[in-house]
């Protein structure tokens, strides 16, 4: 009986520690926890692979967190996890319900935990600021990035004097990685740096409402027919460095890294298309007809060059088609010329106008180049 008494007793106390056990390694959330996700009141890090707004790549080790133009918890966008690639941001309806570009303002993580009951004393010290173009109704497949250099000691302070010019400043080139964004209205912003070489390329953006399509603009040197950029390097005594935009480019030319084509439809049977091979063009809002009477310009983005350091300063184009689904005719050589044209070279700079007449309706659709002009300097600049 005793013996039955002592079985019974160790069995009661190894099924107490059991339970005790089991329960603490469930209830620890450390044991279980995934950096990754979603915290039950921060950010969102989990990638959004399908229904997502903004793809970022995050070069830096850094956790950050995203915010939608300015710094409220209501636009807070999501969380961005450590040298993510291709992370998806995720869609809120509320906040992402029309086309336009904004300022991607970005703080680490721990700035983000550290002022979030006062996240507008940030304002002029985030992390860095990336410029963004969300397409309500078409394409969101680019990818910004974030420059592995961010995140040291080193101050860069960026002014801004201008109330129309923004400006994404860019390491090693115009199509570069992007170190920061400075936009117009606010006069200074501070970068924190790592010691290093930093060769930094201004560029221009917008988004032109008027003519739907986002500009590409940098300044180009006076002598060199290149990119104007400036060196900096920060260590060995070196925490600081200034950088006034409109003291050192107020007297320079511009340049882009596109060319445009203007689209007039003159046509008596409805809305046409621009179609290379099986290439549908959109305006940057997604548009993809043109309305006889209504104008759209299209973009067409040079390459890279180099070591991305400029822009091509030209790109071969294959056979360009214009008219209704299913009735394009290809591009001919003049209005009286129906010569097709099967490959075209289109420069950098330069605005194409194209005039499309007839009707497909009739079998006397036809399109040609009626004008080549350069983008007007009106187009593509600002005031400082």
């Amino acid at each position: 009986m005793k013996k039955m008494k002592k079985i019974g007793l160790f069995t009661l106390v190894i099924s107490v520690l059991f339970m005790v056990f089991s329960c603490d390694s469930n209830d620890d959330p450390d044991k279980s926890k995934d950096t990754n996700t979603t915290t039950d009141n921060g950010p969102d890090f989990t990638s959004h692979n399908t229904d997502y707004s903004i793809l970022v790549r995050n070069n830096t080790g850094e956790r950050l967190v995203a915010f939608k133009g300015e710094l409220k918890a209501e636009v807070l966008v999501g969380g961005i996890p450590a040298h993510a690639q291709n992370h998806g941001l995720p869609r809120n309806l509320t906040l992402f319900d029309k086309t336009e570009d904004f300022p991607l303002i970005i703080l680490t993580e721990a700035q983000y935990n550290t002022n979030k009951n006062n996240l507008n004393s940030q304002k002029n010290t985030p992390f860095t600021r990336v410029y963004v173009f969300y397409n309500k109704s078409g394409d969101n497949t680019s990818v910004y990035e974030i420059a592995e250099g961010l995140g040291g000691t080193n101050s860069f302070e960026i002014v801004n004097a201008s109330n129309s010019i923004n400006v994404e400043l860019r390491v090693n080139g115009v199509a570069g990685e992007t170190l920061g964004y400075a936009p117009a209205g606010i006069l200074n912003t501070t970068l924190k740096l790592q010691d290093g070489n930093y060769n930094v390329f201004p560029v221009f953006k917008r988004y032109n409402k008027t003519r739907d399509v986002v500009e590409i603009v940098y300044p180009k040197g006076t002598g060199s027919n290149y990119a104007w950029f400036q060196s900096y390097s920060f260590g060995e005594g070196t925490t600081s460095a200034e950088m006034n935009l409109k003291t050192l480019l107020q007297s320079t030319t511009f340049t882009s890294g596109a060319a445009w084509v203007y689209v007039n439809n003159q046509t008596t049977s409805g809305g046409i298309r621009f179609v290379e091979g099986t290439n549908v063009y959109r305006t940057a809002s997604g548009l993809e007809n043109i309305m006889s009477g209504n104008p759209r310009t299209f973009q067409i983005n040079m390459p890279k060059a180099g070591e991305g350091n400029k822009y091509a300063d030209s790109i071969v184009v294959g056979s360009w088609k214009f008219g209704p689904t299913g009735f394009e005719v290809a591009l001919q050589t003049s209005e009286t010329d129906s010569t097709a044209v099967t490959t075209q070279t289109i420069e950098r700079d330069k605005m194409y106008t194209v005039t499309v007449t007839g009707s497909h309706n009739d079998g006397n659709l036809k399109a040609w180049v009626s004008g080549t002009t350069d983008i007007p300097t009106s187009e593509l600049g600002g005031t400082w």
